[in-house]
């Protein structure tokens, strides 16, 4: 699984140098009324079979919104932009910023070395919050996810530093989900407060950021929507028992449901340097930071986890940006799919 995971990254990296680099180019190539742009999107989705939701426009008003669910779906298939979703990656822009808020409070720098919160890591010591942040750590992610629900956070951490494989490559590009667990647990260490509680106290509420849960808050299957693509379970029950247990395994980098809606409304705040100054972000000369890639005038991530896909690219200097959660398209598809919504969106 993490096998074809790092495929599916580095399919993403050439797709989104690609995009982040021409893609805005061809933005012209639709009407720029906010009509014609929701037909070509409803378009898009319809012509592509995509059970999916994009929320798009001036990330200053409330969004267009465009769901497109497929025939014969059942309540719990259809997307929508309120209904909560598995954000997977996109979940580390939570992290990245939680972060980059202690680093401006003073509490971290950039140069603190992880051996102050890590010393049994190997190589702990030539490691700092910057190359975790920008995925130039040298830490992999090894093969397996749990095998069991993860209760608690001090689980999750137990399980992150076992499943990582410290290579002393210190400042060489390796995206890994290990990075981002162990800043989270260096939020707790920092704060003194859970990572959940931390993000939820500083973050969430505070913002009016009310339809994200973690993991352990979702309790039954009804409460989200379904995965009807590849990579799912065809029961929807156990689907939703390992989709869980998976997401237990991501500490920080992938344990949260959202609504799009409410993803909309994170970055609409993160553009506006509503937590942080965007500057402290996008200021940073590597192509990777705080959980979004880095291009000319853009910022954007991706998500992808068992049959559910999400993206969202923002141009901070337009202001316009678009979201995209979908349920039954595979993450190559949803990459190609992104590429021709930029095009229309932006």
């Amino acid at each position: 699984m993490k096998r074809k995971f790092f495929v599916k990254v580095i399919f993403g990296i050439l797709l989104t140098f690609l995009l982040l680099n021409f893609g805005h180019c061809n933005a012209a190539a639709v009407n720029d009324s906010p009509v014609a742009k929701r037909d070509a999107v409803n378009s898009l989705l319809k012509n592509n079979k995509v059970n999916g939701v994009v929320l798009f426009g001036d990330l200053a008003t409330n969004p267009t919104v465009v769901e497109c669910n497929q025939p014969g779906m059942k309540q719990n298939d259809v997307i929508t932009a309120m209904g909560l979703y598995p954000i997977a990656s996109l979940q580390k822009v939570y992290t990245g910023i939680a972060i980059q808020k202690l680093i401006d409070e003073g509490k971290l720098s950039l140069n603190t070395k992880i051996s102050q919160f890590y010393p049994s890591i190997p190589n702990a010591s030539k490691i700092t919050i910057e190359n975790l942040l920008t995925h130039r750590s040298g830490i992999k992610d090894r093969a397996s996810g749990p095998t069991d629900l993860l209760k608690n956070q001090k689980a999750q951490m137990k399980f992150a530093q076992k499943n990582l494989d410290s290579t002393g490559k210190t400042g060489a590009w390796n995206y890994s989900n290990s990075d981002y667990a162990l800043l989270a647990g260096i939020i707790s260490k920092v704060t003194g407060q859970s990572y959940e509680k931390y993000l939820s106290t500083n973050l969430f509420k505070p913002n009016s950021l009310k339809n994200i849960k973690f993991y352990n808050q979702v309790t039954n299957a009804s409460q989200i929507t379904n995965a009807k693509g590849p990579g799912n379970a065809q029961n929807n029950h156990l689907n939703f028992e390992e989709l869980k247990t998976g997401m237990s395994g991501e500490l920080g980098a992938g344990e949260v449901f959202s609504s799009a809606q409410d993803y909309w409304n994170f970055i609409s705040g993160l553009v506006a340097g509503k937590y942080v100054p965007l500057n402290n972000i996008i200021s940073n000369p590597y192509n990777y930071y705080d959980g979004v890639y880095l291009g000319d005038g853009i910022i954007h991530a991706d998500g992808s986890i068992n049959g559910y896909q999400s993206c969202f690219i923002a141009n901070y200097r337009t202001n316009q940006a678009f979201i995209f959660f979908s349920n039954n398209i595979t993450f190559g598809q949803m990459l190609n799919l992104r590429e021709q919504l930029s095009n229309i969106c932006l």
